[in-house]
């Protein structure tokens, strides 16, 4: 409601401030200032309209939501979905606006310069922890029947065995979604060290892990305090593997060979 009292300077600021939530613990008022080119006392009279005292105490109010663990979540979006309903157009408009936001971050270069990593690997690995564990089967599946093959890493201090062997000219698929878990953050740092190359999947925006990463894929899945839906990273990942396979002519030849192998043991097991 309190959007139709704003200004046109402080629809600016809002607007500001959804694109960049993300970053919202390391902003001042003067970068916004800055950024936007407004006064700061419009930026003043800002933080009064939407609620707060101030930028501090909007920063505080997004912590406390950012704090919340799973089950609230779920429990806030149940109560939400109870009010409005889950229908179809509810999901298309949630999916509508999250992969706006998502290209607004994503670009054709950045998935163009992905199709590349992934074609010049010499060997690829992939960490995808928890709910990414099925973007990850996604994109292996996929890639496999364009004879790429991925070695898929374990939890835990299993990934020492396999990091003896990261090298050169290999590539890290990494998944971080919410938070990026200790065993990315040292494949991350080590993959550096090694001039192995990555590619980090996740919603976050900021940090100085990001910047450890040769290309950041970043999805929308919700607010902090939402539900996180993963269809923006399913669509992402189905991007990424038709733009390697129009790169790779088709793919048709690893087609025409499955087709043939199929059809050779039709007999023998039922799809």
């Amino acid at each position: 409601m309190y959007k139709e009292t704003l200004s046109k300077s402080e629809h600016r600021i809002f607007s500001y401030l959804l694109e960049h939530e993300q970053e919202l613990p390391v902003i001042s008022s003067d970068d916004i200032a800055r950024q936007l080119g407004v006064s700061t006392s419009t930026i003043s009279r800002f933080w009064t309209k939407i609620g707060f005292k101030n930028l501090k105490d909007l920063k505080r109010a997004v912590y406390e939501n950012q704090s919340a663990t799973p089950f609230s979540r779920l429990s806030g979006a149940l109560s939400q979905w109870g009010e409005e309903g889950v229908t179809l157009d509810f999901l298309m408009d949630r999916m509508s606006r999250y992969m706006e936001k998502t290209f607004r971050v994503v670009t054709p270069q950045m998935l163009d310069q992905a199709v590349q990593m992934i074609l010049e690997a010499g060997q690829i690995y992939m960490f995808a922890p928890d709910a990414s564990r099925g973007i990850g089967a996604l994109l292996q599946y996929r890639l496999r029947r364009l004879g790429i093959r991925i070695e898929v890493l374990p939890s835990g201090s299993q990934i020492y065995d396999f990091m003896v062997n990261l090298k050169e000219g290999d590539l890290l698929i990494l998944y971080g979604y919410s938070r990026i878990l200790t065993e990315a953050r040292i494949l991350l740092e080590y993959g550096a060290r090694t001039g192995c190359r990555s590619i980090l999947f996740t919603d976050i925006l900021a940090g100085d892990l990001l910047s450890q990463a040769n290309l950041v894929l970043y999805s929308f899945r919700g607010e902090p305090n939402d539900y996180h839906f993963m269809g923006v990273p399913v669509i992402l990942t189905d991007l990424l593997v038709t733009k390697t396979i129009q790169a790779l002519g088709g793919g048709l030849e690893k087609a025409r060979k499955l087709e043939d192998i199929r059809s050779q043991f039709s007999g023998l097991l039922k799809r």
